[in-house]
């Protein structure tokens, strides 16, 4: 999922990538807290008719899943921010709140180029390429999705060196 905002004053773009993930933190505990109450619901019932082996592999089931719940979520909060100004390119890379990196690029110099998979196995790279440095962004994204940055990153760039 790709937001833009711009800038009019600075003459700026920001670009904002993200995976897209149609589950909320808030949806997730509604929902690990819906699957624990009915599996051990279950579980109490399975108890009370003297299957008592039921209760650990139901709490190894509640238990994997609120760890996968947990990965889940916080993978999803990957996001790559694109600023483009007319003197500088800047990508900021961030998992949670931690900033996991930054990339200036000179936006005079900056390639895009979308690169397909040869025998279209794969999803296709998008790729952000100066002075013999490659920055692969939108690895979250379909491929429409991707080809649609492209494009607009590229008419961003090309608005900039026009204005520089």
């Amino acid at each position: 999922m790709v937001t833009t905002t711009s800038d009019t004053i600075a003459g700026s773009r920001i670009f904002e990538v993200r995976p897209n993930c149609s589950l909320s933190r808030e949806g997730m505990v509604v929902f690990f807290v819906a699957v624990t109450v009915l599996t051990l619901l279950v579980a109490v019932r399975f108890i009370l008719l003297g299957a008592w082996l039921v209760l650990p592999f139901a709490l190894l089931e509640i238990l994997v899943l609120g760890v996968s719940l947990y990965l889940f979520e916080r993978a999803s909060r990957y996001s790559e921010t694109i600023q483009i100004a007319p003197d500088s390119l800047l990508i900021i890379t961030r998992s949670g709140v931690k900033t996991l990196r930054e990339y200036r690029f000179q936006p005079y110099w900056v390639h895009v180029a979308l690169q397909p998979d040869p025998r279209d196995w794969y999803p296709s790279k998008l790729l952000l390429r100066s002075h013999g440095e490659s920055l692969e962004i939108g690895a979250c994204l379909t491929n429409a999705d991707r080809k649609t940055l492209a494009k607009t990153i590229t008419t961003a760039l090309e608005s900039c060196r026009r204005t520089h």
